[in-house]
């Protein structure tokens, strides 16, 4: 029986992709076919990822032969959230939480407070966590 995931595997991957720049020191940058290698991603899924991280202004990029993608953010002040938010991540718990979504048991129901928390809190850990805390060892 297959499982549904919180978060999607591009989700995922934009996590891993800013949590590797992180890790980079100041000033390097790696070409998108590296990154894609040593992330065990396809250079097309990861250039797409980026691409989104670039608009959002987490990522930058240099042009040309000796080009590559850089992390534009300080690592200590981006958020897992904001790297979420950057590839358009619409999560919620229930299906009763959605805008214009009715439900004939609304009014006795308490299973909507109940997922209404729990997302709260966590959307405030997402937001809390900054990217920073997850940089992959090999560049710390």
């Amino acid at each position: 029986m297959k499982t549904n995931s919180l978060f999607s595997k591009e989700q995922d991957y934009s996590l891993r992709i800013t949590a590797f720049l992180a890790g980079m020191p100041q000033g390097q940058i790696i070409n998108v076919n590296q990154l894609s290698k040593k992330l065990h991603l396809s250079k097309i899924f990861a250039a797409r990822i980026i691409h989104k991280l670039k608009n959002a202004n987490i990522t930058g990029s240099v042009q040309g032969k000796y080009g590559g993608v850089f992390l534009k953010v300080n690592p200590n002040e981006i958020s897992i959230w904001d790297i979420l938010n950057a590839v358009g991540y619409k999560m919620r718990l229930n299906d009763c939480m959605n805008d214009h979504f009715t439900c004939e048991l609304m009014f006795g129901c308490k299973f909507h407070s109940f997922f209404l928390a729990q997302e709260k809190n966590l959307i405030e850990n997402l937001k809390n966590q900054k990217i920073s805390d997850y940089v992959f060892q090999q560049f710390k």
